[in-house]
Formats: structure tokens, sequence, C-alpha cells
């Protein structure tokens, strides 16, 4: 049976109320918020505020000062030729809630080709795409570049009524196969990967993202419906 969120919820409130008595001061409810994947706030400029980052601004050095994690980098270039630059956290705790985070960076096709003829190494993945380790100097330019995309996926599972209760009605549904689909909130800037036999996974973007994103669901749904079963995808 799946964890719920609900669960952790209980004990975050439990372990708040021993805090009092025994533990540091506890955060204030507007400093708690900031930390709840739930909580989204949309800037004048139309980027992503949540986990007190904001998506289309923050940069992953920002992000390693504020989380205090070492974050990896790494380069990926698709089948068709096409480079994208990610920053992986790993699991870490935000909050009262442990995930996997990871960031998708802005930078020109142009950088990142120069990023990969700088690589020190080259590896195959499962999806028909090549990863590279950057190099130091490149690495050292990447923690400044802007996070243009954050994913973020709870170490435990979260059933769909609570979901709803936390995140509202979606305003549009893609069914991608008998066991995953994307609810989506495009004036919110997210998008939920909801799947029945794994955890979910949100995806944060600026607004001026969203059709970027829409496409990549398209294609992923696409994918699906030419690939075998056993191919995994990104």
């Amino acid at each position: 049976m799946k964890k719920s969120l609900l669960i952790i919820a209980l004990i975050v409130i439990i372990v708040g109320t021993i805090n009092v008595f025994f533990g540091p001061e506890p955060l204030n409810k507007q400093e708690a918020a900031k930390q709840l994947p739930w909580q989204i706030e949309i800037t004048p400029e139309g980027n992503t505020r949540v986990l007190d980052i904001e998506i289309g601004k923050s940069t992953v050095a920002e992000v390693k000062q504020l989380w205090k994690v070492a974050p990896q980098i790494a380069l990926f270039r698709s089948p068709e030729g096409v480079f994208k630059l990610e920053s992986f956290l790993g699991k870490v705790k935000i909050g009262p809630f442990q995930a996997r985070v990871i960031f998708n960076l802005e930078a020109s096709q142009a950088q990142l080709k120069q990023f990969a003829e700088n690589s020190t190494s080259l590896d195959a993945t499962p999806s028909g795409s090549h990863q590279m380790r950057i190099s130091e100097e490149d690495f050292e330019r990447a923690l400044l570049m802007t996070i243009d995309e954050m994913s973020y996926s709870p170490a435990v599972d979260t059933e769909v009524d609570m979901l709803k209760n936390l995140f509202g009605e979606a305003e549009q549904t893609i069914q991608i196969d008998e066991n995953s689909r994307y609810w989506l909130y495009p004036k919110r800037g997210l998008v939920i990967l909801v799947n029945t036999e794994d955890k979910e996974v949100f995806h944060y973007f600026p607004l001026r993202n969203y059709q970027q994103t829409l496409q990549h669901i398209e294609q992923i749904k696409q994918r699906k419906t030419e690939l075998p079963v056993a191919e995994q995808t990104e």
C-alpha cells in the first residue's frame, strides 16, 4: 500500500510539538510554507517560486548555499544531437520531506557544444542519449547558470486523492500508458507525473516554458507508442 503524505504530515506535527519543548525554535508558518512543494507562487516576471527558489531566475550556486548540498552536473546529447545540461542533487531533505531533485539549466546549444568538446568522459544511456562529464572549469560556469526547470520526486508515494487536495484539479490530463499520466497546471508552472507503479514527479517551470513542456510530454507519449515496453525513456 502506498504511503501517504498525510502520514508524513502527522509525523511532522508530532515532531514539531516535541521540538517546541526539547528542540530548536520552530519555523514560523510563513517560513515553513516555503519548504512545501505545493506552495507555489508565480512572480510578476512569470517565474515559478517554490521550495524557496525561483525557477527561471535562481542558480545552482544559490541552491547549493540555500540547501547545503553538493550538486552534480552532467551534459547530455540526444540521438538527434541536441544538448541539455542537468544538475542532480540526489536525495535531499527540504523542509519535512526527502526528495530527489534534478535541475535543467539554461544555456545555448553553442555553449553546450563547447562544454561537450571540453568533456572528460562519454557514456551511453538506456534512452539512446549520451552523458558527458564536463570539465572543472565548465562546472564552475554551470553553477552560475539559471535553473530553467526543476523535477522533484518525493521519497514517498502519494495517494491520488491527497494530490488533488494539495494541488487542486488539473486543467488538463494526458494519459501516457495504463500506469502513468500527466496532470497539467499551466497557470501554476507545474505538471505532475502520476504513476500507479512508481513515485510521482512534480515538474516546475516558468510560465513561458509551458508550450515547450507540453511538446516534451507529447514526444514522450509518442515514443511510448513506438518503443517496446522494455525500452526506457528519459
